[in-house]
């Protein structure tokens, strides 16, 4: 009998052993499981936070604000500038015509973009004429806010495309000059610069200088283009050159040679953009790659900022 009690004795011994041994073992393996579980779920937050943050950078379209006409008392925009940024990638951003220089300072902070539409003729005061019996319309609110947007602009280095006025806004601004009436003032010639053809009709040739933003966009040295002005550049600023002509040499297009991100085109691209014109679209689609390029850059600076 004692053998026998001391057999069972031992068996519950090693019995209690056996199983302390596996609850310890359960403990530990549910620690660790927990541990490698919250590793994992942690893993998966963090990868899912930075998808979610690259996809912001990547989807976001770039800012592109666009000048706007002042006929009233209100800011008003033609929809082909609008639809012609949306077409190529970016978002149109308008910007109401205002005398606030830092609210318009604050709205030019957020812009990756900037593209300076046509309109009415510019003041000679700010290119040191005086005014001739042939001036056409001028709209004074909307001079002093078309030059102030141009200067902050460039202060921030950011992507400028004038259209028409906006072409010449930006050579008055840099210290060029005006014709303010070509009829008037320049060379008898047998283009109509203020063609009777709607805006998406192409009317004269445009000659491209090799090496130039415009040859580069368009892959074209001769384009077909409109023509709505009856003021052109006549001095160009300093800084800036000439990139392309008309037949009769007037001035269809200038860029900036000391590294500014400012273009001008005297042609109206949006408009022919409307009907399909696949190569006009290229100087938004242009546009849009330098916002992009700028909002990148941007975007690093103010995060290394932090």
């Amino acid at each position: 009998m004692n053998g026998k009690r001391e057999n069972f004795n031992l068996f519950r011994w090693l019995l209690s052993k056996r199983c302390k041994s596996r609850s310890i073992y359960r403990r530990i393996n549910m620690k660790y499981n927990r541990l490698f579980s919250f590793i994992i779920l942690l893993f998966c937050f963090s990868l899912l936070f930075s998808v979610e943050a690259q996809n912001t950078v990547q989807t976001r379209r770039p800012l592109i604000g666009i000048s706007c006409s002042h006929p009233e008392d209100f800011s008003s925009v033609r929809m082909s500038y609008t639809e012609s940024v949306i077409k190529s990638g970016g978002m149109p951003v308008l910007i109401p015509v205002m005398q606030d220089e830092k609210v318009l300072d604050a709205i030019v902070s957020l812009l990756d973009g900037l593209i300076l539409t046509g309109g009415e003729d510019i003041h000679p005061n700010y290119y040191n004429e005086d005014p001739i019996e042939q001036l056409g319309n001028v709209n004074a609110v909307r001079d002093r806010y078309d030059l102030a947007l141009i200067r902050l602009a460039a202060l921030r280095n950011l992507p400028t495309l004038g259209i028409c006025r906006g072409e010449q806004l930006i050579n008055v601004a840099f210290g060029g000059t005006l014709y303010q009436d070509l009829p008037t003032q320049y060379k008898e010639t047998s283009i109509e610069h203020q063609q009777k053809e709607p805006s998406s009709v192409s009317t004269h040739t445009v000659h491209v200088s090799p090496n130039s933003m415009v040859a580069d966009v368009t892959g074209c040295l001769n384009l077909q283009t409109n023509s709505h002005h009856h003021q052109a550049i006549k001095e160009v600023a300093p800084g800036f050159r000439i990139t392309a002509l008309s037949d009769d040499g007037v001035i269809e297009a200038i860029e900036s040679c000391n590294n500014l991100p400012v273009w001008g085109v005297q042609f109206h691209p949006e408009a022919l953009t409307m009907v399909g014109d696949t190569i006009m679209i290229r100087f938004f689609q242009f546009m849009t790659e330098q916002a992009e390029t700028f909002q990148v850059s941007k975007e690093k600076e103010n995060n290394s900022g932090k």
